[in-house]
């Protein structure tokens, strides 16, 4: 990589299927300060060599630590109704991007935990030698799978993989890139069938919130990539989207974006359409 790129290469762990939507390497030599719009997901992310963060926060009343910390140099985080704020003078890092049902999966904490703060992944064993071969390992295809590797090996540890595998049964696309290997998923709890009481329990545990908050921001999300990619008027996709009107489509975006769908956009938008650059 060139002194003044900036790159993100992506791989689809198809063996981890409704669990990790897609493992990402972002390096870049440039300087930079975004915001990454709630995705609803749970993400580690391995800070490799070369990376210098200046913050990274969900809530900054929340936040203890910065991921480069010289001890601290993996992290878990939830972003599933607040930005990401992240501000980097370099960075290399390697990604795991799953669902939120991967917090109880292969995390073995309740989703509920997570939501919208960042933290140490403590009940994650042999980070020492992940980071090692992260760092070693020559290519972004190798480095890939030992993390898919080792995701599995997490995923049929804790032994609730029956439960999870009943969580991910009607899993559905809600975007796909036709030009990189970019995918996003979304579960559907429409086929368990619970008391009222106890449903509300699963989904707390599975997917930190309620199911109509879950949905909510999926269609928040639908309308995001409806704003970056669709030659559509604000009040089409709105109306496409099953808002009420202008009004309720607003809220609900400003609510998860912290602002309007008008000012999203118009704003400078990185490779991935969630991601806001504010300088």
């Amino acid at each position: 990589m060139l002194e003044n790129e900036s790159e993100i290469a992506m791989y689809v762990p198809h063996a981890l299927a409704g669990f990790v939507d897609i493992i990402v390497q972002h390096q870049s030599q440039i300087p930079s300060h975004f915001k990454a719009l709630p995705n609803s997901k749970v993400e580690i992310m391995f800070l490799l060599e070369g990376s210098e963060f200046d913050h990274f926060y969900i809530d900054s009343e929340k936040s203890g630590f910065l991921p480069n910390d010289s001890d601290q140099y993996v992290m878990a985080f939830s972003s599933q109704t607040q930005p990401v704020d992240a501000k980097f003078k370099r960075l290399n890092a390697m990604l795991a991007v799953m669902n939120p049902i991967a917090a109880m999966a292969i995390l073995g904490v309740p989703a509920w935990e997570a939501k919208d703060i960042h933290f140490e992944p403590t009940t994650l064993d042999n980070l020492n030698g992940i980071q090692d071969s992260l760092n070693t390992l020559t290519t972004f295809q190798q480095r890939a799978r030992c993390l898919e590797n080792y995701l599995l090996q997490r995923l049929a540890a804790l032994g609730g993989y029956n439960q999870a595998v009943e969580k991910i049964r009607n899993l559905q696309t809600l975007y796909s890139d036709p030009h990189s290997a970019f995918n996003e998923t979304k579960l559907s709890f429409d086929h368990i069938f619970y008391s009222t009481s106890h449903f509300n329990r699963i989904c707390k545990d599975w997917l930190g919130v309620t199911y109509r908050e879950y949905e909510l921001h999926k269609r928040f999300r639908n309308a995001m990539y409806a704003i970056s990619h669709k030659n559509q008027s604000l009040s089409e996709i709105a109306f496409d989207l099953g808002f009420y009107d202008q009004a309720h489509f607003t809220r609900t975006f400003k609510r998860f974006a912290g602002m309007t769908p008008k000012e999203y956009q118009n704003s400078h938008k990185g490779v991935i359409p969630e991601f806001v650059i504010i300088e």
